[in-house]
């Protein structure tokens, strides 16, 4: 656990060295890190899907399934883990407003990746556009300080799992509702 911990901590500080010679690179990141504050990309395009008969239940599996990733991965497991963020932690200054709360896993990374499976499971093209998106969010929470590679890639594989079982269930469930 000491060597996770410590690539953890390295590549924040790596960032942390790095970055601040690059504003371009920072300004960028901090246009993608927001799209992703609040799942609000991912809420409007869930919204978005139920507008069309044809994709309707895939905006509803994607909006029940990032209701159940905030509800778990914001509400319990933050709360459980209480890791603090690395810029706390390693006293530095993140490049984008602090955020609140605590760091284990990411939020923004546990909706990105719901958004995109779910978009994924519906159109492999623009899902594979859509996981490029979460990834990028993703790994702007690290180069931005404010969250541990672990944090994102835990959020990322949390999103991941919801997006499928959440997909399963309701389309299991879809099937027995309109098969009667």
């Amino acid at each position: 656990m000491d060597a996770i911990f410590n690539i953890d901590k390295n590549l924040i500080l790596y960032f942390n060295e790095v970055i601040p010679n690059y504003p371009i690179l920072k300004n960028i990141l901090a246009f993608i890190t927001h799209l992703g504050d609040i799942g609000f990309i991912w809420i409007a395009l869930g919204i978005f899907l139920t507008i069309k008969k044809s994709t309707r239940l895939n905006g509803i599996i994607m909006l029940v399934a990032l209701t159940i990733g905030s509800i778990l991965g914001n509400g319990i497991l933050k709360n459980i883990f209480e890791r603090q963020r690395p810029f706390i932690e390693l006293g530095l200054q993140p490049f984008i407003s602090e955020p609140k709360g605590f760091s284990f896993p990411s939020g923004h990374s546990t909706a990105s990746f719901i958004g995109a499976t779910c978009i994924f499971l519906t159109n492999k093209k623009w899902g594979i556009y859509a996981y490029i998106l979460a990834l990028l969010i993703a790994l702007s929470r690290v180069v931005l300080l404010v969250h541990y590679p672990t944090d994102v890639i835990t959020g990322a594989i949390l999103g991941i799992a919801i997006a499928l079982i959440v997909t399963a269930l309701l389309k299991k469930l879809n099937n027995v509702l309109t098969n009667n």
